[in-house]
């Protein structure tokens, strides 16, 4: 049986966003090309781990800087955002990961796609920021790999 993961995600159209202030940070890819600017906001907007170190996500490198999206790949990242949904195909058993503390997707839309999506599971990642997958990767993939493993489990029993 096929299996999904979303982490930090939202249901599109009919979710929560977040509040004003980080979605006018997240207009600009801005934060990509300046690490000054990344630091002075990636608390507010990114949360979690953030808060007390925005250099922590970082990893000691400045790599992310020097991969900075496109001005057409960011705007259609965008428009992807505001608009699409593809909860109505949703149909496998997924898995929902969210930070209790993610400013940019709050975490009422992990609630309502478990809600939505027929046999879907909620995991909120207790002080995740948006970023997560990046602050605690262990105990991330840990339990993804738990969820996706459950087939195998289950089909050889």
């Amino acid at each position: 049986m096929r299996r999904l993961v979303l982490a930090a995600t939202a249901p599109g159209l009919g979710g929560v966003p977040g509040s004003p202030r980080v979605l006018w940070a997240l207009a600009t890819p801005r934060r990509y090309y300046q690490p000054d600017y990344y630091r002075r906001i990636a608390a507010d907007v990114y949360g979690g781990v953030a808060r007390r170190d925005p250099d922590a996500l970082l990893h000691g490198s400045l790599a992310r800087f020097g991969h900075r999206p496109s001005p057409r790949g960011y705007a259609a990242q965008l428009y992807s955002i505001a608009g699409w949904t593809s909860v109505p195909w949703l149909r496998q058993p997924t898995l929902v990961l969210a930070g209790n503390d993610d400013p940019i997707v709050p975490l009422i839309n992990a609630r309502i796609l478990a809600r939505l999506i027929p046999d879907a599971q909620l995991h909120v990642v207790q002080g995740g920021g948006h970023l997560f997958v990046l602050e605690q990767p262990d105990a991330v993939a840990q339990r993804v790999s738990d969820f996706l493993s459950a087939d195998q489990r289950q089909s050889s029993s």
